[in-house]
């Protein structure tokens, strides 16, 4: 452990129980489940298929198991994690925020940021891959031009027996604003490929 994290863990330890100490509670530990939901808890007991636990102000010892929790972090300072969370929040001009449509009437109500294309690169192994490294790609280009969806206007599959597969994708990209007057509103395709 480095030393800056320790150090972090003993200012972390110590304004806990200052917090605790001043606001006459004892400190508790925190279960966050995969949901989203945060549980202020008393943890008692950690197996490997469940975990044991009071409830401030109830008698009662709880359990849960484990595979509905995404992590503990203790009064103590320490963190462990079980499982990854069911949706995590993603930035609006994310890549991962972009989603691809073939109906303009999705796209009626935004602004024409662009026409973009994208192609899987010549080491893809099967059409499955191919198509998912096109459409990262897009995605990729389009989150660029600050584009929340794309319009697709051509998917193309390519390779036969004994060739690579291939995919290649064209859109145009929408976003919630219009572009800023430059002059180049029309601008020709983007293309080029995108380092993942």
């Amino acid at each position: 452990m480095t030393k800056t994290k320790i150090f972090i863990s003993i200012i972390a330890c110590l304004t806990m129980c200052f917090v605790s100490s001043v606001s006459g509670q004892e400190a508790l530990d925190t279960i966050f489940k995969i949901e989203g939901k945060v549980m202020p808890v008393d943890v008692v007991k950690v197996t490997q298929s469940y975990v044991s636990f009071l409830v401030p102000g109830s008698p009662d010892t709880y359990t849960m198991e484990r595979k509905q929790i995404h992590k503990i972090i203790y009064k103590n300072g320490r963190i462990e994690e079980y499982n990854k969370p069911v949706f995590e929040m993603v930035d609006d001009y994310s890549w991962e925020a972009v989603w691809l449509t073939e109906d303009k009437r999705e796209v009626a109500e935004l602004y024409k940021r662009g026409k973009i294309s994208a192609k899987s690169p010549s080491s893809a192994r099967s059409p499955k891959a191919a198509k998912k490294n096109a459409t990262i790609r897009l995605q990729k280009k389009a989150a660029s031009l600050k584009g929340i969806v794309v319009l697709v206007t051509k998917r193309q599959a390519t390779g036969g027996y004994g060739e690579y597969p291939g995919y290649y994708l064209e859109g145009i990209v929408y976003g919630t604003e219009p572009l800023e007057e430059d002059g180049n509103e029309d601008e020709d395709l983007i293309s080029g490929d995108v380092v993942l």
